[in-house]
């Protein structure tokens, strides 16, 4: 049986000529959304297969737990040395003080919060080192952050 895979031209082989006259007739035409569904799926899978050094997780995938009253979490990435989490905040959340045995980045995707006793909202970071203490975290309206820990 012939492979397919074999006889698909590479980049340089394409005469641009040729590839132009195919790409002005042919028809802009988009998948069905069950046939996008169905090649997002297949993607992602090849993706998810192979050993790289990127990957996506879609607002749709993954899961959130509950880590406590008002609190929930969403592991984006974990390894040996870091790991990349959301944390949503509900109304009226608070974490009480701790240490940090890491190096922690946070940085505010919406809503509202008080970090280390600063106010901040949309788009605003903080870094706090291995070794530091945070003050209460809290929130009165909820807020979702993004947390790198290293």
């Amino acid at each position: 049986m012939n492979n397919q895979r074999n006889s698909i031209a590479s980049p340089a082989d394409i005469d641009v000529e040729l590839f132009t006259q195919l790409f002005e007739v042919t028809p802009n035409v988009a998948p069905s959304a069950e046939a996008s569904a169905r090649i997002k799926h297949k993607l992602m899978q090849r993706i998810a297969s192979q050993d790289h050094e990127q990957f996506f997780v879609f607002a749709g995938q993954g899961d959130w737990k509950t880590l406590g009253p008002g609190m929930d979490i969403k592991v984006l990435h974990r390894d040996k040395t870091s790991r990349s989490f959301l944390l949503k905040l509900a109304e009226n959340t608070s974490i009480p003080y701790h240490d940090h045995r890491k190096n922690e980045e946070t940085f505010v995707v919406n809503g509202e919060v008080w970090l280390d006793g600063v106010f901040c909202s949309d788009g605003d970071y903080h870094f706090a080192s291995a070794g530091t203490y945070h003050k209460e975290i809290r929130t009165e309206r909820g807020c979702t952050l993004l947390i790198k820990t290293s």
